[in-house]
């Protein structure tokens, strides 16, 4: 089924915002804890991007021979069935499988894997709706599920998505501005990054289409400055979580 026949977009967004600037990103609403029997758990509303994240473990690893002073991490990443304008299978497809992967790889450069010795973390990522910069907004809600969980990080992850049109830069790119991959022309395209601000570094970064070094630069630099924007608004999620685990801890917990 695809649910494209039963939507009403406007199609003027493709050329202009009119509602935010090329450099605004959208509202976002972020929880934690939303699943009580995981370990930790994060919830993101980044426009009408929702995703939400569950963390398990770390647990032994079971019959494994080699010995390893490094942890590992597990990541499945999952569009729901309804989460698309064309419905998704309940097996994961390739799209899928690749952006798992991603997220694994960029979570590992972001946990200190040296304090879970023959451990595995477990990380589930399931879209309930895709409206755009979807991989941007699962990283964000990846680490903040993370810390939710007491795992050991080097800094706080955020992720920030760039899409380029006729070599204009849009931060936070909705699904309208961010097109299709199979459309784009010379001097299109999209980029995302995984950031750690406090350290600078940016731990993953991937993108589509045809994008001379120059843009690439003044991409990355302009999603930078959107992860130091983010940071903010996860850094008093966190302090709003801790707030409510110590009011429902008993006295002799503290």
């Amino acid at each position: 089924v695809d649910y494209r026949v039963y939507m009403d977009r406007d199609t003027s967004k493709l050329q202009k915002r009119k509602d935010r600037g090329k450099d605004e990103q959208r509202k976002v609403f972020l929880k934690t804890g939303v699943i009580s029997q995981a370990k930790g758990s994060s919830y993101i509303e980044l426009g009408d991007t929702k995703v939400m994240v569950a963390v398990y473990g770390p647990r032994e690893i079971p019959k494994r021979s080699d010995f390893s002073m490094k942890g590992l991490i597990s990541c499945e990443f999952k569009f729901a069935p309804f989460a698309c304008t064309t419905r998704r299978g309940h097996q994961r497809d390739a799209e899928e499988i690749e952006i798992g992967l991603l997220l694994k790889e960029c979570l590992e450069s972001s946990v200190r894997m040296n304090l879970y010795p023959k451990s595995c973390i477990d990380v589930f990522v399931t879209v309930l709706e895709d409206g755009g910069s979807t991989v941007a907004a699962s990283i964000t809600a990846a680490g903040l599920a993370l810390v939710d969980a007491q795992i050991g990080m080097y800094d706080n992850l955020i992720g920030g998505s760039i899409s380029v049109r006729n070599d204009e830069l849009f931060v936070d790119p909705s699904l309208e501005e961010e097109g299709e991959s199979s459309s784009y022309k010379l001097g299109e395209g999209r980029l995302t990054i995984g950031y750690l601000n406090t350290l600078e570094q940016v731990v993953c970064m991937t993108s589509q289409g045809v994008l001379s070094t120059e843009i690439l630069n003044d991409a990355i630099s302009l999603a930078t400055k959107q992860c130091e924007q983010l940071l903010v608004a996860v850094q008093q999620c966190q302090v709003q979580s801790f707030k409510q685990k110590l009011d429902t801890m008993q006295p002799n917990e503290v």
